[in-house]
């Protein structure tokens, strides 16, 4: 697909992590998460572009970082907003003004692969908006209080995560039905659905988790570990 490029979402706060380190500037395996994200599209032969979106207060650490390395691509960065689809809305309007396709991504999910990428940019050929998204294998039931109520049926839901593509010019008329929601979204899907639009789905990966809580962090970690061994031929 051409003209795509990336936007990596590394501006929130990451209470539940801990710390007063921003979640996407935790280190894992010796850099900062949001460095494992900006690699793999790096990669991908089909970015031209990327736009990392920051705190105000680490922007600095954020350039610093991104020009002490060498990228195939350009790395634009710009700062967040209070809110994630602002933020998001940051890094899309900074794209190239050619830009058709944009891919969001968050910068706390660090083992994006080429694999989920390419299943996703498969799905520009039917959609104007795309998600991945894994199969739920929990038992997931509603509750209230400490009541446990009726189960779902697993075989109806998936778990929505990122990357996820957006037709750009389609996208940034949907930030418009931002105030019309009674939450602030969760992803831009959420936006497209209310503007109109139908969200298709690509499957991608459970590893492709995002990092919110410390056990997450020590997973990460642990997989980390376990790839460098192999490619040590441990």
């Amino acid at each position: 697909m051409e003209n795509t490029e990336a936007v990596i979402v590394a501006a929130g706060a990451g209470a539940r992590l801990g710390g007063l380190t921003p979640k996407a500037f935790v280190p894992l395996a010796g850099k900062p998460l949001f460095a494992h994200s900006l690699a793999a599209f790096d990669a991908h032969p089909a970015v031209r572009q990327i736009v990392l979106v920051v705190p105000p207060q680490h922007q600095d650490y954020a350039r610093n970082f991104v020009n002490a390395c060498t990228w195939r691509v350009p790395v634009k960065i710009v700062v967040g907003g209070r809110h994630r689809h602002q933020s998001v809305y940051n890094g899309v309007a900074a794209t190239g003004n050619d830009c058709f396709w944009v891919m969001v991504h968050d910068g706390a999910r660090p083992f994006v692969s080429q694999e989920i990428i390419d299943a996703l940019l498969d799905k520009g050929d039917s959609w104007a908006c795309a998600v991945t998204a894994v199969p739920e294998t929990d038992t997931i039931r509603y509750f209230s209080g400490m009541q446990v109520l009726d189960t779902i049926d697993r075989g109806k839901v998936v778990r929505i995560g990122t990357p996820q593509l957006f037709n750009k010019d389609l996208l940034l008329k949907a930030f418009g039905f931002a105030e019309t929601l009674p939450q602030p979204p969760t992803d831009e899907a959420e936006l497209m659905k209310s503007a109109g639009h139908i969200v298709g789905l690509a499957w991608g990966d459970p590893l492709n988790f995002k990092i919110t809580a410390p056990a997450d962090l020590e997973l990460a970690e642990a997989i980390c570990a376990r790839r460098n061994a192999l490619r040590l031929g441990g």
